[in-house]
């Protein structure tokens, strides 16, 4: 009867892995997903960044802490070539996060659940759309380069560093938690 339960057991922990592996997975595909449109969108139109190239006047900011400056809802029109490149930049960051959303919700079972997988597939997707823009468009140069983030609601500058370990953090944490509870 014990080899039994080992065969189980073992079972068990192979498809617990399979499953990981299969969840991250899901992560790479996102992630690499996520910086190909960016990298499509910057060569259509011709830019490398999103951060302003110009001096942000304290009239444009609406928050500003350290490195972080959060901008008035127009700027993002300044940041960006034209109305179309905001708007295709505002529905690509809400399609990954729909998308995660999505994946969550059909594999994780538990609220608390699905909460580990989105910081685990987001953690993925985020760190790796950095990695990824860096092999395509050779930026950013470095972690004290300037993106814009979240232009969905504001304008948000930041240092690369901020969001990348933010990434990091919530790969590791989600990382943790889900094969915790594995």
């Amino acid at each position: 009867m014990s080899k039994l339960t080992e065969k189980v057991k073992k079972k068990k922990k192979r498809k617990a892995r399979m499953r990981l592996v299969s969840i991250s997975s899901i992560g790479v595909a996102l992630g690499f997903l996520h910086a190909v449109s960016a990298f499509y969108l910057r060569q259509i139109y011709n830019v490398k960044t999103l951060a302003p190239a110009w001096r942000i006047t304290k009239g444009e900011i609406l928050f500003s802490a350290g490195d972080v400056a959060i901008l008035k809802r127009d700027v993002a029109l300044k940041i960006l070539v034209n109305t179309d490149v905001l708007v295709a930049e505002q529905l690509r960051m809400l399609i990954i996060i729909v998308l995660l959303g999505a994946i969550v919700y059909l594999i994780g079972s538990k609220l608390t659940e699905r909460a580990y997988l989105f910081l685990y597939l987001g953690g993925i997707c985020g760190t790796l759309y950095y990695i990824f823009l860096f092999a395509f468009l050779r930026w950013p140069v470095s972690f004290f380069s300037k993106d814009a983030l979240v232009l969905l609601s504001f304008p948000v500058i930041v240092p690369v560093y901020i969001p990348a370990l933010l990434s990091i953090g919530a790969l590791g944490a989600g990382a943790f938690l889900v094969i915790k509870k594995s």
